[in-house]
């Protein structure tokens, strides 16, 4: 009755129906489906969480074991597990000096900081005052200019009174969720140590039910994405420790207070692109501002040079290379990323718009040989 090309329009048709009735659903009940997809994501964000550890862990841990056990006679499991072993260690060594010395340092600061804005208060608005009275200006614009002062310093007071209790619900938010980073953690491990057997079930799922013409040039397009992830992250840990280098080392020379805690905070918060430096900076300047109000202007003027080196110079040599992209592209996709979801959107930006054009290039290049064929 129905010939095979009529039946496969009839299912496309079917499909694309179908397709078109739950997009009208979903538009339809639009809130209702956000709150699905929260409780969606709160249910699986361990899982979520636990495949992102897994993929960013695995790419040092591939690195341990290609080169620190590349001529060991030992088993393939033992030589997984101990540099699964090894590169959790020395993460957990950063990550331990980071909570240990800098988050404590800095909540110290911004306390003392708080408990010194009145002094400091009172230091400047007799130096202001002094300074109107050399100028003899009258007795009315003297009060009005103080009273405009008060009004700074309260400002002030309020904002730094803002950061401590953002920094206690980060801290208190940190806390509720070591339970779920546990988890995430332990399953990302389970992945690590199997994870040719995980591959190698995806894989066959993937074979046996995705259409036979789609299967290579998908599986293709995976690995550009997978390449230019890798390389960014790499890229990313590497300028960032270049560049924590750098500031711990300039820092000794100009003789600034807390000159490791604030180049690990400089390097840690430089994972994200470009604009990590001036993030780190905040609470850095803050750290300063407490011991050497003078040396926390002067960290202000330094960390700007510190950023035009790493924009011009680290960046495009150590990220951009290993991007193969420009350094124009580079921000095209922090600019776009950013404004579509913010820090998560710059991460991902970039080795998706390197992606993008390495697929796009092949495309373009088989076209051009086909038509000059």
């Amino acid at each position: 009755m129905f010939d095979q090309e009529d039946k496969k329009k009839m299912f496309m048709a079917g499909w694309v129906i179908g397709f078109a009735l739950i997009v009208y659903h979903i538009l339809d009940n639009f809130t209702d489906a956000l709150a699905f997809v929260d409780m969606l994501m709160g249910i699986f964000s361990p899982i979520i969480v636990g495949f992102v550890v897994f993929y960013i862990i695995n790419i040092p841990m591939k690195s341990v074991e290609r080169r620190v056990f590349k001529g060991d006679k030992l088993s393939p499991k033992l030589k997984r597990v101990f540099s699964l072993i090894i590169t959790l260690v020395v993460g957990g060594l950063f990550f331990t000096v980071f909570f240990i010395f800098a988050i404590p340092q800095l909540v110290e600061s911004i306390a003392l900081l708080i408990d010194q804005v009145p002094d400091y208060a009172i230091l400047v608005g007799e130096f202001i005052s002094e300074q109107f009275k050399a100028l003899n200006l009258s007795n009315e614009v003297i009060a009005q200019a103080e009273t405009v002062w008060a009004d700074v310093i309260n400002s002030f007071a309020d904002i730094m009174l803002s950061v401590v209790n953002s920094a206690s619900g980060f801290v208190s938010g940190f806390l509720s969720g070591i339970f779920n980073a546990i988890i995430s953690t332990a399953l990302a491990i389970y992945m690590l140590l199997g994870k040719e057997h995980l591959a190698s079930i995806f894989g066959k799922l993937w074979q046996a039910y995705s259409p036979k013409k789609l299967t290579k040039p998908i599986i293709k397009y995976l690995d550009i994405v997978d390449d230019s992830f890798e390389h960014f992250i790499r890229g990313q840990l590497m300028e960032a420790l270049v560049l924590g280098i750098i500031c711990y080392i300039g820092m000794l020379i100009l003789g600034f207070e807390y000159a490791l805690v604030i180049s690990f905070l400089v390097g840690i918060t430089n994972v994200i692109p470009l604009f990590g430096p001036y993030i780190g900076a905040v609470p850095s300047f803050l750290l300063l501002l407490v011991v050497n109000p003078i040396h926390a202007l002067w960290f202000i003027v330094y960390v700007a040079a510190l950023q035009q080196l790493e924009s011009n110079i680290i960046y495009p040599r150590v990220v951009g290379n290993a991007m193969g992209i420009s350094g124009f592209w580079i921000m095209v996709a922090v600019i776009v990323g950013n404004s579509l979801f913010g820090i998560a959107g710059i991460l991902m930006g970039i080795p998706l718009l390197s992606s993008m054009y390495i697929i796009i290039k092949e495309a373009t290049e088989k076209k051009l040989a086909k038509n000059r064929g």
